[in-house]
């Protein structure tokens, strides 16, 4: 479905890493679930799907780039795990030389397939992402990152800062990244928003997940219903949520709570970014992660406040694509039907943003 709309829609092929791995679809077939979907564009991964990988082979790009033109699809985005345990030993790290020469690689491999962008991370980059409910205490390697941007230049790449849950856009450890980019006026590196970071509530599966191994569907529920309450907006200027989780631990505890019902509530309060956030950064993310785990039947959602959310993006003058990435099938594998989530995903994409 072509459009003319400054947000386009695309998908990240990892959101088939179950089907690929079974075999069930190779690339061309995930190539033409994406189109199916109504997708514009397509993010790849090097590692699983590209045969020379670090490097690519004239007969890789004769197929892509005509699988690509058949089915009228665009190539967004190449994914960077320039992870620094790289090994098999995972004692063994890469140093900022190793990161620096692994991301060239990304760089120019992705010029050859067409790719915009490729996506940074947080921890592969600069060897430091501390998870925590209050803070995503992220180190950014700015001077790896500067290092770069002559060579991202030179390849016409944008690097992407990916901000992942519980890490957010606003707590402060991308302000380094932010800082290099407005130091030397450099377009080679912007955000990457993970929609992770803007959940109020579970899916499906893992629900189904936690009362398998023991959990209280009661207790599951309580908690479910006091972060609904924390991280569910009225507005795109409204936010945060003020929520006594102190209230939710004495309930808890007159329940009987286990350590997995315990454990479960202390995730649910990890803080999400309320959308006037979103709004307020827009401008400044080049790339956006739709991450998904679950769409209902009628293409509706309970994970995230879609069309508020997509309000946000709009009104802060987000231009670029959000492509999805669909990781609900990891919890119970076998269970789900990756390429129908997707397709509902699109579907409940485009109505949020209003695309006819």
């Amino acid at each position: 479905m072509r459009t003319k709309n400054d947000i386009k829609l695309g998908v990240s092929l990892y959101s088939y890493q179950e089907t690929y791995w079974n075999r069930s679809l190779d690339l061309e077939g995930c190539l033409t679930a994406v189109a199916g979907a109504g997708a514009e564009g397509i993010e790849i991964f090097g590692e699983a799907m590209i045969p020379d990988f670090p490097f690519v082979g004239d007969e890789f790009l004769y197929k892509w780039f005509y699988m690509l033109d058949n089915l009228q699809l665009e190539p967004v985005c190449y994914e960077h795990f320039a992870d620094r345990t790289f090994w098999k030993d995972h004692n063994r790290y890469l140093d900022d030389d190793g990161v620096f020469e692994s991301t060239c690689q990304y760089l120019r491999t992705a010029r050859k397939l067409g790719c915009k962008f490729i996506k940074l991370s947080h921890d592969g980059h600069n060897g430091v992402f501390i998870m925590s409910a209050e803070k995503s205490h992220s180190v950014v390697n700015a001077e790896l990152f500067e290092r770069l941007l002559p060579v991202a230049e030179e390849n016409g790449v944008v690097m992407a800062l990916e901000i992942h849950g519980p890490g957010r856009l606003e707590d402060g450890g991308n302000d380094d990244f932010i800082d290099v980019l407005e130091r030397t006026g450099s377009q080679y590196g912007k955000l990457c928003l993970d929609f992770s970071g803007c959940f109020r509530d579970d899916y499906p599966n893992q629900v189904k997940m936690q009362i398998q191994r023991g959990a209280n569907p009661d207790c599951i529920e309580l908690t479910r219903a006091f972060r609904r309450k924390a991280f569910t907006y009225t507005s795109t200027d409204s936010g945060p949520n003020d929520v006594d989780w102190s209230e939710l631990d004495a309930k808890l505890k007159e329940m009987g709570a286990s350590p997995i019902d315990l454990a479960y509530a202390q995730r649910a309060r990890n803080k999400m970014s309320p959308p006037k956030v979103i709004k307020e950064y827009a401008s400044k993310l080049g790339y956006i992660h739709g991450k998904m785990n679950w769409v209902n039947e009628d293409c509706t959602c309970d994970e995230m406040d879609y069309p508020l959310y997509m309000k946000a993006l709009q009104e802060g003058g987000y231009k670029g694509y959000i492509s999805t990435e669909f990781e609900g099938q990891r919890i119970i594998p076998g269970t789900i039907n990756e390429i129908e989530l997707v397709r509902r995903h699109h579907i409940l994409m485009r109505n949020a943003l209003g695309y006819k």
